[in-house]
């Protein structure tokens, strides 16, 4: 499985509806309360490592009062989770939590973190920043309350009275190969050396597999003879699932799109593990799906295993 998606919650959707319910989970003393500040996360130290901060419902209480957000995120074996949501307040929860905790980046923490734990961290990251960004109705400007523990924002004027839910933004991203090459390309602003996967946003009126041909075309000018899901990943930066696929290229004609790439590259797999080994090439990081792509591409020459050249 992908980064982010070892989620343990049963999320119950039929249940959110019910606010008297909603209230006698939260008030459950082994409740357990996730805190997002903006877009970091809270967390702790222990002795053998980090780990999401999991406070308990009357270690939350206070918190909850000056929580913007609050939602119901699921159960896992009868032990409701819940987050609490915040912005512009992070003295207020330094001043209640104390030394204890800290915010983290998850797109740079999340290594560190166990894997349960960033999944639900980024299930957490995605449902308060869409409170947090949709507190106006995109219809009629007025503002919108949260309902459905959380799941729900609905406009609070009686004209328009619509119901909005959370959105979640498709990407594909693919990893394109010709013969004993697969094409790595890389934007201005990413480290030096650095070449991932190509990548994009699904369009309106558009498959999945019209976007990877499409995003291939336009930034790197290649033409796909085949394409193949591989696997899905959530991607709360802020609100992505990336979908996965490899795919055949009909030749290795390259136009570049100086505006969406600086350089794309066909790179076979001894180049791969010859600038791994000097250090003129890096990959994403092994929370991407990218990585993931690029790894079992890479290691279905047997010769080959990309975990031994880069130690992860």
């Amino acid at each position: 499985m992908n980064f982010f998606s070892h989620n343990p919650l049963n999320r119950f959707s039929e249940l959110r509806p019910d606010e008297t319910h909603m209230q006698q989970l939260w008030q459950q003393q082994d409740a357990r309360i996730l805190v997002m500040h903006d877009s970091l996360s809270l967390i702790r130290e222990t002795e053998t490592g980090k780990l999401a901060a999991v406070l308990r419902q009357q270690e939350a209480e206070e918190l909850a009062k000056l929580a913007q957000v609050q939602v119901y995120l699921g159960s896992e074996d009868g032990v409701p989770y819940f987050v609490l949501g915040f912005e512009g307040m992070q003295e207020q929860l330094h001043a209640i939590l104390g030394e204890s905790y800290s915010l983290a980046d998850l797109r740079t923490s999340a290594m560190e973190l166990p894997q349960p734990d960033s999944a639900l961290l980024a299930y957490a990251r995605g449902m308060v920043h869409w409170n947090l960004r949709h507190r106006f109705c995109p219809n009629c400007g007025s503002l919108t309350y949260s309902t459905h523990a959380g799941h729900v924002r609905q406009c609070t004027n009686q004209n328009c009275n619509r119901h909005h839910f959370p959105r979640t933004d498709t990407a594909i991203i693919v990893v394109i190969s010709e013969g004993d090459a697969c094409l790595l390309g890389r934007q201005a602003v990413w480290p030096k050396g650095m070449y991932a996967t190509i990548a994009g946003f699904l369009e309106p009126g558009e498959t999945l597999e019209q976007a990877v041909a499409r995003e291939a075309q336009e930034e790197t000018g290649v033409e796909l003879q085949t394409v193949t899901y591989h696997s899905s990943q959530p991607w709360p930066f802020p609100s992505s699932v990336m979908v996965g696929f490899s795919a055949v290229a009909r030749n290795r004609n390259l136009k570049l799109d100086s505006d969406e790439l600086e350089d794309a590259r066909w790179f076979t797999r001894s180049e791969i593990a010859a600038g791994l080994q000097d250090g003129s090439l890096r990959l994403p990081p092994l929370i991407s799906i990218a990585y993931r792509l690029i790894r079992d591409w890479f290691n279905a020459d047997p010769a080959y295993k990309l975990e031994e050249l880069t130690g992860y």
